[in-house]
């Protein structure tokens, strides 16, 4: 199974937080499964530790990302048009690309969020 990790799944996961729940860490430690983390997962992140709502340093997240061999998953033209064209009624745009990335790349998407859930993605938490 492909997973794309949402931000604070990736988050929590790299920083042994106990906020990730006890599926959404069996999967992403599961060897068997794919792990792809988009770019505007870690536009978030990164802004965040800038502003001081998050702690992890960004070397220490690209450490941790390559050790667990994670994919990064940039976001194209197709996903952008996709993401737009969606007929989701979720205004969030770092949302929504992550939605379209999730279907056009066939991925499980890991997040807590349940909003995701009307988007016709499938979501493990």
């Amino acid at each position: 199974m492909r997973l794309l990790l949402d931000s604070h799944a990736v988050y929590w996961w790299v920083t042994g937080s106990s906020r990730l729940s006890a599926n959404a860490r069996r999967l992403i430690l599961d060897r068997g499964n794919g792990l792809l983390v988009s770019a505007v997962s870690i536009y978030e992140i990164e802004l965040k530790v800038r502003r001081g709502r998050l702690h992890l340093p960004p070397q220490e997240m690209r450490a941790a990302l390559r050790r667990n061999a994670v994919e990064d998953l940039a976001v194209t033209h197709e996903h952008a048009e996709y993401a737009a064209c969606l007929d989701w009624e979720h205004r969030d745009p770092w949302d929504r690309i992550l939605a379209a990335q999730a279907s056009l790349e066939n991925c499980t998407l890991v997040s807590v969020d349940r909003v995701f859930d009307d988007a016709g993605v499938y979501r493990q938490w």
